[in-house]
């Protein structure tokens, strides 16, 4: 028998409450949603969607999606920090940069960048600290 295979739906809500209250950005809503990719922070509607991948997170998942929710939540930091509407106009003239640049236009955006970096260095901490609390 497999004990405790995957985070519980209130564990797992609890960690997603406490990294947005504690990046200051609790306003966010967050709602599951059918993608492609792991999770995307809607700037316009103020949403953070994660993808029905994440509907149960199995124990080897934690880093993938601590790293993948500290990434999104650095879009609503920065949406908060210049406004929505300015930051979606920042966003948007960086990717059209970096394609006249013919690069690509999310792995070489400095917004992406940014959020990767914060995902990556900041994971552990909550890594450490969920861990404590027992949540998985």
């Amino acid at each position: 028998m497999l004990i405790k295979e995957f985070i519980s739906e209130t564990n797992k809500n609890k960690m997603i409450a406490d990294l947005l209250k504690y990046h200051k950005v609790q306003n966010v809503k967050v709602k599951m949603k059918s993608m492609k990719d792991f999770a995307h922070y809607d700037v316009d509607r103020g949403v953070l969607e994660l993808s029905t991948k994440y509907s149960k997170i199995k124990n080897s998942q934690i880093k993938e999606f601590l790293i993948t929710m500290l990434h999104e939540i650095y879009h609503a930091m920065d949406a908060k920090k210049y406004g929505w509407k300015k930051f979606k106009e920042m966003y948007e003239l960086e990717m059209n940069y970096q394609i006249g640049m013919g690069k690509d236009e999310y792995k070489d955006n400095v917004y992406e960048i940014d959020a990767e970096k914060f995902g990556q260095s900041n994971y552990r901490k909550w890594y450490q600290k969920f861990k404590k609390e027992e949540l998985f």
